[in-house]
């Protein structure tokens, strides 16, 4: 095990609260591995950031600056070694870059009738950006139509809700939404407005008419849709927040039509918290990171939960195959197995990373 590996270990085992000294310990001798390659966002300081930039972690003197956080970010679909990140909610600018260089390419700025909602997917073809957004006239949510080039604005549907997040272009074609049915405005920030009436749904859309096909809601209306993936072989999840209600996994399956919570013990329930971050497939099923409890839960594709991984302040998730790459807004980044959950990889950087990444490799 080489001695940098060992390092680190020891600096996050000194952060831990002591009664998560021993669960974070693993039970088989860690094999050291190389830190994976991720393309994200990050600031200078978690408490008073200054600077903003995103790019491959580990190469900030060729990242791109940013006017304020960056949230969602994406390899571009043309592989010129180019990549798109939008900004954090309520946001005001979507930028595309070569990575390699850090040099802008193009830009999106907002003006005073829209918000963007910090997430984006690209259409199959790669040739139109879809972006979650909220109309400052209206409230309402709506999905953004932008040319994947040159990021010029085309059109906007409406999202079928409030607050709406993460969005994917599924396999099958159609646009899938998370709306978290939770309003916010600019002048008040990311003050909740409407927790006694929000409406939180997952909705399909035809990604060429712009219509809402089919939607989808958890019984309980306080728990916001935030974020969602789909597995290799067809299974939607969606990973959730609790905006106030009794204690529900932060989990569910689009099963049969419906939404159906994950399953799991009480005392697993409460070890998982009330809000998630992020949600990433594995081969055997999905990882959601449950941000406010500090851990990654492993879930079943048949909903059923597989194990629970410290990993404190967690949010970022990359899909890695039969690992996920989980990151942490106190820079530390954690290689999670599914078939072993016990036992994690751990590197730390001197960074506040932000919510999202995707793999540097292309």
């Amino acid at each position: 095990m080489g001695t940098d590996f060992v390092a680190r270990r020891r600096q996050l085992l000194a952060a831990l609260p002591a009664g998560l000294i021993l669960a974070a310990l693993p039970a088989r001798a860690t094999v050291a591995r190389r830190e994976p390659s991720l393309l994200t966002c990050w600031s200078d300081s978690l408490t008073r950031p200054r600077v903003f930039r995103a790019g491959l972690l580990g190469m900030a003197s060729r990242a791109l600056d940013l006017p304020a956080r960056g949230h969602d970010v994406f390899w571009h679909p043309s592989a010129d070694g180019s990549a798109v990140v939008v900004a954090r909610r309520p946001g005001q600018f979507m930028f595309r870059w070569d990575v390699a260089s850090g040099r802008l390419l193009a830009r999106f700025d907002t003006d005073d009738s829209v918000r963007l909602e910090g997430h984006i997917t690209f259409d199959q073809a790669g040739e139109r950006i879809f972006a979650s957004e909220t109309d400052l006239i209206s409230g309402d949510g709506q999905v953004g139509v932008y040319d994947a080039s040159s990021l010029e604005r085309l059109d906007a549907w409406p999202s079928g809700g409030i607050g709406p997040h993460a969005l994917k272009a599924l396999e099958s074609g159609r646009l899938a939404v998370a709306n978290g049915g939770i309003l916010t405005l600019p002048e008040t920030g990311r003050v909740k407005r409407n927790l006694a009436t929000m409406d939180s749904s997952l909705a399909l859309i035809d990604p060429l008419s712009g219509a809402v096909t089919e939607q989808f809601r958890l019984p309980d209306r306080y728990m916001s849709i935030r974020h969602l993936a789909e597995a290799r072989t067809g299974e939607i999840a969606v990973a959730l927040q609790n905006e106030g209600g009794p204690l529900r996994p932060l989990f569910a399956l689009l099963v049969g039509g419906s939404l159906r919570y994950g399953r799991c013990g009480a005392a697993q329930l409460k070890r998982c918290g009330t809000y998630a971050g992020d949600i990433a497939c594995l081969d055997s099923g999905f990882a959601v990171s449950c941000s406010s409890a500090g851990v990654t839960a492993l879930w079943g594709k048949d909903g059923v939960l597989q194990g629970i991984v410290p990993t404190p302040s967690v949010c970022a998730l990359v899909d890695n195959g039969r690992e996920v790459v989980a990151t942490a807004d106190k820079g530390y980044v954690w290689l999670v197995s599914a078939r072993h959950p016990d036992s994690t990889g751990i590197w730390r950087h001197p960074l506040a990373l932000d919510n999202h990444a995707v793999s540097g490799q292309r």
